[in-house]
């Protein structure tokens, strides 16, 4: 059966798209300032005033992450004289991250950071958003840290090569990518990395993550951000938690390629592999 997702929503709200389309734009702005000019051109004070119209608090403990360390982000509403208040409603939040390649948030609001693209720093940020409310905050991410502390093992033999040009600067830290054709089922087994303990079952406590190029945890209209067809995403992918098998989409379409960040937790130990689907 198609996976499912913690929290799935049929029609993602146009203020939602709208707010992580102008929240890439922002990262994009953080990162190369230069970039300024040409979108003041463009759109104005457009961009200033998603800044200075967020109206969700979004706070973490630290900031700041090595690769494999977690944290939990908290969200509250803001309230007059710099005061916040519990939201109406906790269970309407969504969240997203500007690189999820680097930085993965799992929907109930843990974040990890799962590389850096081969920099000796680089940053990302966390999105909140609930109703029509908006709110961000920024990471700093950095190579020194614990590392996965889970590994994915495949089990199947018949997996594809990886292409010679699917390994990335934007492929996660630590493992290489494994390839699935269409339609193709990737059988895996998790295991602690330190002691060697099955965790593959959903039963013994571990919980799955999807990504799909939006940087929405199990989105299922990742297309509406991406703007690519919509062949991979939480609709189309079967996942089987408990006996650990992902089944790739039976078409890609007009795609060459697509890439899915598999992320998984259990406790404080966590871990995640891409996977990149290839044409049969």
């Amino acid at each position: 059966m198609p996976f499912q997702p913690t929290e799935s929503r049929d029609v993602t709200p146009a203020s939602t798209v709208d707010m992580r389309i102008r929240v890439q734009t922002a990262d994009t702005v953080k990162r190369w300032p230069a970039v300024l000019m040409l979108l003041v051109a463009l759109v104005g004070c457009d961009l200033v005033r998603f800044w200075w119209t967020e109206d969700l608090s979004v706070k973490a403990a630290s900031t700041s992450l090595g690769v494999g360390e977690s944290v939990r982000v908290t969200v509250r509403r803001k309230a007059s004289w710099f005061r916040t208040a519990e939201l109406r409603d906790p269970s309407r939040t969504v969240y997203a991250t500007t690189s999820e390649s680097a930085l993965v948030i799992e929907p109930d609001g843990w974040v990890t950071c799962i590389g850096t693209y081969g920099r000796p720093q680089e940053s990302a940020w966390v999105v909140a958003t609930n109703g029509a409310s908006h709110g961000h905050l920024n990471f700093d991410l950095s190579p020194q840290g614990p590392g996965p502390t889970l590994e994915l093992v495949p089990a199947s033999s018949d997996l594809p090569p990886l292409p010679n040009n699917a390994r990335t600067p934007f492929t996660p830290c630590c493992a290489s990518p494994l390839a699935v054709r269409e339609g193709q089922r990737l059988r895996f087994t998790v295991r602690a990395r330190a002691s060697g303990r099955d965790l593959t079952s959903s039963s013994t406590g571990t919980r799955y993550t999807l990504f799909f190029g939006s940087g929405e945890p199990n989105d299922p209209h990742p297309e509406i951000v991406t703007g690519g067809p919509p062949a991979v995403s939480a609709t189309t992918v079967q996942f089987d938690d408990r006996a650990g098998m992902l089944t790739a989409p039976p078409s890609l379409g007009r795609l060459n390629r697509a890439r899915i960040i598999l992320f998984f937790r259990n406790d404080a130990l966590v871990g995640w592999r891409e996977i990149v689907v290839v044409h049969r």
